[in-house]
């Protein structure tokens, strides 16, 4: 039997229909250590709010915990916190309701909906939930509310939500498709979502997506592209594979665009291989730096940076770590001193994050020419790949991408998310465990991103559409296979293509006087493989050594 609509299940509908689909049925998941932690700190926050609401405009605690009847509306008490509504269908709790002067079934006052959110900016779902809280409070009052409030923080911050027909209709329709869910109508089909990463049904609805080789499954593709591809008669990454066209680059094109190629990167995932489209834009210096930072989850805390400094065969980690927000800046300054005796450098992330960090870190130290300088070197890898190299991985994320390359972390659910969930346990207990897993985690994110950077794809001399096989392709590796075959026309060409699909226009070139073209790609070929088989037998990175720790 379904259970009744609830402010679970409508949350949980807004984003995403399959999860709403699967409280309603009363399925059950598995929670994961973020959301955990998430769901307790936001009761948490909601019932301080709800206290200071109840002590600025109430009398005291009346009301609270009632189930909402129109007796107890009709006495027009200026403000109900925790309250319930009950009826066959649905079981709603309110975070509070605020009287409200206009006439009504009740007299001469009626009620608006306050909705507690734990975020900073308030979007259409928030809006949406107060919409659908307002509907179906009027059936008591006998007057939809032509406003609601949202409540911020523990403080009660108040914001006033305009409430129009559009707001209504939308509310409306969400209650009519939980309807049809309940009654087995309409089943939404299984589509992942950036939901998924904090789902408790996520790893249950992951197992269906890849064994239905669900195109969802691909992280850079919108919820419009799949519904495009849906409508086309493509529903499975292999159907899509099989769309793929290389297209010859115009003469006029001076740079790839930034679009990715769904089509292209199903293509690497059925095949197995990385395909390059195009080359990507990475600089060359003498010193590389690599920076990965540690934050908490609105940006406004790094409590560490990690940072990998190479310079030719030297490997060495600094990290840089402060416990309050105080001693931010403290690492910060360590940070720059790292820099400052450093001219010819690159400073490499993986992200927008560390960039975001540089320019805020400009506002709280006193060397803000350094800074300025260190923006100007800095290289976002994750922009440099997107639309050029297709792994074939389901995301273009650091660990996705890293555990391909054969990185690997100590923990085996390392993430960001995973890292908040640490922070917290380590501002909770003080235990340097904690501590030392952040540590260990940044520094094996630093490696992969140095990993990333000097795999196959760093290469300036690529074709459109070229594939190595899975090896992983540095200078070195460069060097002892493609320097042997410079000045060949079309070898690139012909080896993307394979020893036997050499085009008619390339054809000619295998005659006198290059009539040994088909044997040097054969060579070619084999060179690549040959040194494939060694490098996967070497280590996989150069041993790190710790430096600068500052506390």
């Amino acid at each position: 039997m379904a259970n009744k609509i609830t402010r679970d299940i409508i949350e949980s509908y807004l984003h995403c229909k399959y999860k709403g689909h699967l409280k309603l049925a009363g399925e059950s998941g598995t929670q994961s250590d973020y959301e955990t932690m998430t769901i307790a700190a936001r009761l948490s926050s909601c019932e301080q709010a709800v206290g200071a609401l109840v002590a600025r405009f109430g009398e005291g605690d009346t009301g609270r915990g009632a189930t909402l009847t129109a007796a107890i509306l009709k006495n027009g008490t200026p403000l109900l916190g925790d309250v319930n509504l009950e009826d066959e269908e649905m079981f709603l709790r309110y975070d509070a309701l605020k009287r409200a002067d206009g006439a009504s079934k009740l007299g001469n006052h009626h009620y608006v909906p306050v909705l507690y959110h734990d975020g900073e900016k308030v979007g259409t779902r928030q809006k949406l939930q107060v919409a659908i809280l307002g509907l179906v409070l009027a059936r008591l009052q006998g007057l939809r509310p032509s406003y609601g409030l949202i409540t911020r923080g523990p403080d009660a911050r108040l914001r006033n939500v305009r409430l129009n027909t559009k707001h209504y209709r939308g509310a409306e329709k969400i209650l009519g498709e939980l309807d049809r869910l309940k009654a087995r109508v309409d089943l939404p089909r299984l589509t992942l979502n950036r939901h998924c990463h904090v789902c408790e049904y996520r790893q249950s609805c992951r197992q269906q997506a890849v064994q239905a080789d669900d195109i969802s499954l691909l992280e850079t593709v919108s919820q419009k592209e799949i519904q495009k591809y849906n409508r086309k008669g493509i529903f499975t990454l292999t159907q899509l594979s099989y769309t793929f066209r290389p297209r010859k680059r115009g003469k006029r094109v001076k740079r790839a665009g930034s679009i990715r190629n769904s089509a292209l990167q199903a293509l690497a995932l059925r095949e197995k291989k990385v395909h390059v489209c195009g080359t990507p834009d990475l600089p060359r210096k003498p010193v590389q730096i690599f920076l990965d930072a540690e934050g908490n989850g609105d940006a406004t805390f790094a409590y560490l940076l990690g940072v990998l400094v190479v310079e030719g065969d030297s490997h060495k980690m600094h990290s840089f770590w402060a416990d309050t927000q105080d001693r931010e800046a403290v690492a910060f300054n360590a940070f720059l001193d790292l820099l400052s005796d450093r001219e010819d450098f690159v400073l490499f992330h993986y992200g927008s994050y560390e960039k975001a960090l540089l320019k805020r870190m400009r506002n709280v130290v006193t060397r803000k020419s350094l800074v300025d300088r260190a923006l100007e070197k800095t290289s976002n890898v994750l922009s440099a790949i997107h639309a050029t190299v297709y792994f074939p991985t389901f995301s273009n994320g650091l660990k996705d991408v890293g555990r391909y390359l054969g990185c690997t972390w100590t923990a085996e659910d390392a993430s960001g998310l995973q890292s908040l969930v640490w922070r917290s346990r380590r501002e909770q207990t003080g235990e340097s465990c904690w501590k030392d897993k952040l540590l260990s985690y940044n520094a094996e994110d630093c490696v992969a991103l140095k990993r990333e950077v000097t795999s196959r794809f760093a290469r300036r001399s690529l074709s459109r559409k070229l594939d190595f096989h899975n090896s992983l392709f540095d200078n070195e590796l460069w060097n002892q296979t493609i320097g042997r075959f410079e000045g060949s026309p079309g070898i690139f060409f012909a080896v993307s293509q394979g020893v036997s699909g050499i085009p008619r226009a390339f054809r000619p070139l295998a005659r006198k006087p290059r009539r040994d073209l088909l044997k040097r790609v054969a060579e070619f070929v084999q060179a690549v493989s040959s040194a494939a088989r060694n490098r996967a037998t070497e280590t996989t990175s150069a041993p790190i050594v710790f430096g600068t720790r500052i506390e």
